[in-house]
This record gives C-alpha cells, sequence and structure tokens, in this order.
C-alpha cells in the first residue's frame, strides 16, 4: 500500500479514510454487511460529503464513496464480504459426495419453528438497500423479507400475495417518514394490492420509520430534509427522514425489537433447543453410517 492511500490532502485519501472509520463503527455494532448506500448517508449526516456537489460536477458523492470502498477492499484492509450488492445475485447449487455427508451438512443448518406454528411476519421494505442489510437479522428469526423498490404489481401477485393468501401472516413495514410524499403512495398501494389479492384484512404495522419515532428522537428531527415531489404539476415540497440517513445499526434494532416483542419465546432459548437437537441428530447419523 503506498503512502498517499490515507493522504488527507487529497480527496479520494479523507473519503478512503472515512469510510474506512465508518466500516469499523459497523464492525463494533456488528452492523455487516452493509452496502455504499447506507455508508454513503451516514456519511453525509457526518459531514463528511454533501448530498450532491455543485455544478459543474457531474460526479455524485455516492460514486465517490463507491470507488473509496473499492479501493479499501482492493488492498485487504476490509474484506469484500463486508459490502453486499443486492441488485445482483448468483444462483449456486448444494451437493456432497454422498447422501451422508448432504444429512450431515444439512443438520448443521437445520433451523426450529420460533413462532409456535404460526406463520412468521412478512417483513415489506420500501427500498431494496434497507431490506440488503436486514437480510440477516430477517434469517435470524426466519421471517421472510423483501423489497418493493418503489411501485411495483407484478411481483407482488407471483411472489409476495401465496405467502399471505389462506393464513394469518402479518405485515411488518420499513420505510421512508414522510407526509404527503411518494413513500406515502407505495405503502398505500401495496397494502390495498396485497389485501385485495390475498383476500383478507393484514394486521399491518409500520416498524420504521414512524411519525412518533421522529418527533420523540431529536437525532431524527435533525435528520428531516425537504424533498420534491415531481408528480405533481407545479412540483411539490414535502419533508422527510430516509430510513438510510437513521443508520444501519439503528434500523436494525428497531427490527429486532419489533420481532422480539412477537415471538412465544426469547429467540435464544430455541437457538439452545436447535443446538441440542442437531448434536442427537447427527449422533443418530454416524450410528447408521459409521
Amino acid at each position: 500500500m503506498t503512502g498517499d492511500f490515507f493522504d488527507l490532502g487529497t480527496m479520494i485519501g479523507r473519503l478512503r479514510r472515512a469510510c474506512y472509520k465508518k466500516l469499523l463503527e459497523h464492525q463494533r455494532d456488528g452492523a455487516l454487511p452493509t452496502n455504499g448506500r447506507f455508508v454513503f448517508y451516514e456519511l453525509d449526516q457526518d459531514g463528511v460529503v454533501p448530498k450532491k456537489y455543485p455544478p459543474p460536477k457531474k460526479r455524485t458523492p455516492a460514486q465517490d464513496i463507491s470507488d473509496a470502498l473499492t479501493d479499501l477492499r482492493q488492498v485487504g484492509l476490509i474484506p469484500w464480504q463486508w459490502i453486499t450488492d443486492e441488485t445482483r445475485e448468483l444462483a449456486d447449487w448444494q451437493f456432497a459426495a454422498s447422501v451422508f455427508e448432504y444429512a450431515q451438512d444439512a443438520v448443521e443448518r437445520a433451523r426450529l419453528d420460533c413462532w409456535g406454528g404460526a406463520p412468521a411476519p412478512l417483513i415489506i421494505c420500501e427500498a431494496r438497500s434497507t431490506k440488503g442489510v436486514l437480510e440477516r437479522i430477517a434469517g435470524e428469526y426466519l421471517a421472510p423479507i423483501t423489497a418493493t423498490n418503489g411501485q411495483c404489481g407484478g411481483f407482488l401477485h407471483t411472489d409476495v400475495v401465496p405467502l399471505l393468501r389462506g393464513n394469518s401472516r402479518s405485515v411488518r413495514y420499513i420505510g421512508d417518514q414522510e407526509i404527503g410524499g411518494p413513500a406515502d403512495c407505495i405503502e398505500a398501494n401495496t397494502r390495498w394490492v396485497l389485501e385485495k389479492a390475498s383476500g383478507r384484512s393484514i394486521d399491518w404495522q409500520r416498524i420504521a420509520l414512524t411519525q412518533a419515532q421522529v418527533g420523540d428522537d431529536a437525532r431524527l428531527l435533525k435528520l428531516v430534509i425537504e424533498k420534491t415531489d415531481n408528480r405533481c404539476k407545479p412540483a411539490r415540497k414535502y419533508q422527510a427522514v430516509e430510513c438510510e440517513a437513521v443508520g444501519q445499526a439503528t434500523l436494525e434494532r428497531m427490527l429486532r425489537t419489533a420481532l422480539d416483542a412477537m415471538l412465544p419465546e426469547p429467540l435464544a432459548t430455541v437457538f439452545e433447543r436447535e443446538a441440542e437437537q442437531r448434536e442427537a441428530v447427527i449422533g443418530q447419523l454416524e450410528e447408521i453410517w459409521p
């Protein structure tokens, strides 16, 4: 690594250092993996980068943050796995040299129902970036999670409605806090489509962000920004607090708190039972296939 990698006299050096410090904070808070969008918003709140550069510069601060994160990974300062890309995916297949070895591996990953026989709540995020960083938490609680990524119709009918039809599964929603902005319409439309297509009323609660959460937290009140709704003619201004600006660790705590309150027993108790049963089943498999 060259001596000027963190050179505070250059913009890229300052951004690399800021990104590195921010990722170490995520590591300390147990908020990994993360994605570039959350790092950008958090550095914006820290005053490290602006939302936009003034003209005539065409690059964006988000692009510069992305470059800095790539540099940190290329030189080995942080693992590549610390940053996720929820816009791309890889299909891979599990296999083993024998069915016995496959079964052993499957036992190590086996999970027990932690919802007492009831369907786990469905977590719907407004943004893909939010879903990307919260997927790990949802997985611990065996709660399905998705993102609408704006207004959508076909995806809701083909992938989401089957999870809600013929049962009492509830929905917990995570999106920006806006008053009269596009996010209000996105959530309302999503709920309308899902209730109509599933043929039932859904227990629907917003986990974050709510007006009460913003109003009761001085830090969140400072994050209120003015945005423009270009759907209106003329364009209309409205106020909002964006999920990414709140910070990944805060959103993770909000999700955990909401899910813990719904569980019939503590998740740690379920994990203990899982470990005991895995050990017992592995012993039985070894007796069958020494």
